[in-house]
């Protein structure tokens, strides 16, 4: 074959081409915009809003151009195939792994390293009960092979713990993880909404795959956990909502894919329910805490709601104190989470001084399951961020969860 020798007008064009243009643009994310700062228009999402954890409108080009596949670029409208490649909100039923790796024309060798890592690795580290450690991680991804949602939440939480244990690539995983759990969310929102027996196992899946996520997440300074600037987190209103999706669909679920989990999840509740039909024993703290909300709080309209939370709690120190082996799962610790009022989480939004007082006893729960990676600090965070929040009053009440947790006001 003859090669055909460059004109002179053929190689300036040429040049032109490859000449290195300097690009000035008005074209950063609508988040760098309002704060004014320069964005570094990094896809799927910019390094200022994974630095902030804040969600990059990045993400919502991104997660049109994924369509059905996981991690895949298509174009905005149409698939490969000629059709649509919105997903099937309907059921959450929106393709695979498989089927994303064949629209790409090959292998998504980050999604695959994910994948890999949360079954060697990541189920492991969720709970300590033999069954549930094998519900994890092997019925989990097979509800995730049915759900691209369930599977998006499987490799959000994977990102996120090789984000913990490889830190020379910690913004790398860290901006994985915001991506596929971002593009999951989108669609169980919109599943939760139309819940049928077909996908009750799906949204399941997801929202518990939510809380660890949200758990192992990057924290803002100011972040409370339970709340945030407009009332309920999201992940809580999520978990929530999906709580009465496993009151109405309890008998099914239990016969599914995830009924070894539900087994697990019942004995646990029985061993918990042994405990918590007393108060504490040994609760002299919370004693003195009701005490000091009922005879000081100037908050005589909402005093019922914060010696409600008291006594919900007490329940919970009684299952954690109680005489054996420690044997408590990492859903536990959420009893108090679900069984407290959403008035209750209202007032903690409000910063008020009794709810924050209330909230620091509660870390200390969360100090006993700091050996999970993706709770670690949890405790120290929240009740650094409460005394700053507190009046000098107010925190000589919280005395005692400084004490367990270990932490000394600077």
């Amino acid at each position: 074959m003859e090669i055909e020798p460059t004109t002179p007008n053929q190689s300036s064009i040429m040049k032109a081409s490859a000449r290195k243009t300097h690009r000035k643009t008005r074209t950063g994310c609508r988040t760098c915009k309002q704060r004014k700062i320069k964005c570094d228009e990094q896809r799927p999402a910019c390094h200022n809003c994974i630095k902030h954890s804040v969600q990059c409108d990045f993400l919502v080009s991104h997660v049109i151009g994924s369509g059905n596949g996981l991690s895949h670029t298509v174009s905005p409208h149409t698939s490969p195939h000629g059709s649509s490649s919105t997903p099937n909100f309907e059921n959450g039923r929106a393709g695979s792994v498989v089927a994303g790796s064949l629209i790409s024309g090959g292998l998504n060798l980050t999604d695959l390293e994910l994948l890999h890592n949360y079954v060697t690795s990541t189920a492991f580290t969720i709970h300590t009960d033999p069954a549930m450690k094998i519900a994890w991680r092997v019925n989990v991804p097979q509800v995730g092979f049915q759900y691209d949602f369930v599977m998006r939440g499987i490799l959000a939480i994977s990102a996120l713990h090789m984000a913990h244990y490889k830190p020379d690539r910690r913004e790398f995983y860290i901006q994985q993880g915001m991506v596929q759990h971002q593009t999951g969310l989108r669609v169980a929102t919109e599943v939760l909404a139309n819940v049928t027996e077909e996908n009750c196992t799906g949204v399941y899946a997801f929202s518990a795959l939510t809380i660890f996520f949200t758990m192992a997440s990057p924290r803002k300074p100011g972040d409370l956990l339970l709340v945030g600037d407009n009332g309920m987190a999201d992940w809580l209103f999520l978990v929530k909502g999906t709580s009465f999706i496993v009151n109405s669909y309890e008998d099914f679920l239990c016969q599914g894919i995830l009924g070894p989990m539900f087994q697990a999840g019942r004995r646990q509740n029985q061993v918990r329910h042994q405990y918590t039909s007393e108060q504490s024993t040994n609760d002299d703290p919370l004693v003195e805490l009701s005490g000091l909300v009922a005879q000081n709080s100037l908050d005589l309209t909402n005093k019922h709601i914060y010696l409600t939370a008291i006594n919900t709690l007490r329940r919970s120190f009684a299952f954690y104190e109680r005489p054996g082996p420690p044997g408590y799962e990492t859903a536990d610790m959420f009893t108090w989470i679900f069984e407290v009022t959403e008035e209750f989480l209202q007032l903690l939004r409000q910063h008020t001084m009794e709810s924050l007082t209330i909230f620091a006893y509660f870390c200390v729960i969360l100090k006993r399951l700091d050996s999970y990676w993706w709770m670690q600090g949890w405790s120290t965070h929240l009740v650094s961020r409460i005394w700053n929040l507190l009046d000098e009053e107010h925190r000589l009440w919280i005395r005692w969860p400084l004490e367990e947790i270990g932490w000394i006001p600077c």
